[in-house]
């Protein structure tokens, strides 16, 4: 197993985010956690990455274990991070925020094919590589932060709502640009709210609410329980 999450407790505060969360996702497939906002996505992945600290539980990454480990220390075993809210630096250009992505690789070549690599998945990026990042429309800003998770050349990819507040053409892009992504190899751990999307790109996926999983399998299988149907879905 390429990541697993066993018996994961977080605390936001006084709030108990996540009350014993078991995921695990294998090598090659593309996993998505679907829930409505403030069910504990966002603070599981933010848990897994090291922002924040867990009080109890454990996650390993290829059976090392990473609880707790800090972001730049998990960058450089391969996993790449692409937060919510894009988070892009604004004053710099779209070259240099690519380049901050690459900051653990000493090799000129390998950041070279890492540019070739990104520009060749976004292509509107490639046009804008001298413009501030500030200036993009949030579609490009979130091409640039899945880009710049790429930089660093992860093994597995961890995307917090991609799609978020993006303009219908551009959601369908991003989620073809992360199918294009795990077709290259790399593992995908999904958070969206998108949850029809989110569904239909991913081999399997987990529903959280209230900081349990409450329900995992197929993608398909959950896309077509009548639960999931009514209740993110928007269906029966």
């Amino acid at each position: 197993m390429m990541l697993s999450v066993r018996n994961l407790n977080t605390y936001y505060g006084a709030i108990y985010a996540l009350k014993g969360i078991d995921i695990d996702v294998d090598k090659g497939e593309i996993v998505s956690l679907i829930g409505s906002n403030g069910a504990g996505k966002t603070t599981l992945l933010n848990t897994i990455s090291g922002v924040v600290k867990s009080s109890k539980g454990q996650v390993t990454f290829k059976d090392r274990d990473i609880t707790n480990i800090s972001p730049y220390q998990l960058t450089k075993m391969g996993v790449g991070i692409s937060p919510e809210g894009r988070e892009v630096f604004p004053e710099l250009t779209v070259e240099e925020n690519l380049r901050i992505g690459a900051y653990i690789v000493n090799d000129k070549e390998k950041i070279r094919s890492g540019y070739d690599r990104v520009y060749e998945l976004f292509p509107r990026l490639k046009e804008r590589t001298k413009q501030q990042a500030g200036t993009l429309s949030g579609g490009e800003q979130q091409m640039l932060a899945v880009g710049r998770a790429l930089m660093s050349d992860p093994e597995i990819l961890l995307l917090d709502e991609p799609s978020l507040g993006l303009a219908p053409n551009y959601v369908t892009l991003i989620f073809d640009m992360i199918k294009e992504i795990n077709k290259q190899g790399v593992t995908i751990l999904l958070i969206e709210q998108n949850a029809n999307m989110a569904l239909a790109s991913s081999d399997r996926a987990y529903v959280i609410e209230n900081g349990l999983v409450s329900m995992s399998g197929d993608a398909k299988d959950i896309a077509n329980d009548p639960r999931v149907k009514k209740a993110y879905l928007g269906l029966g």
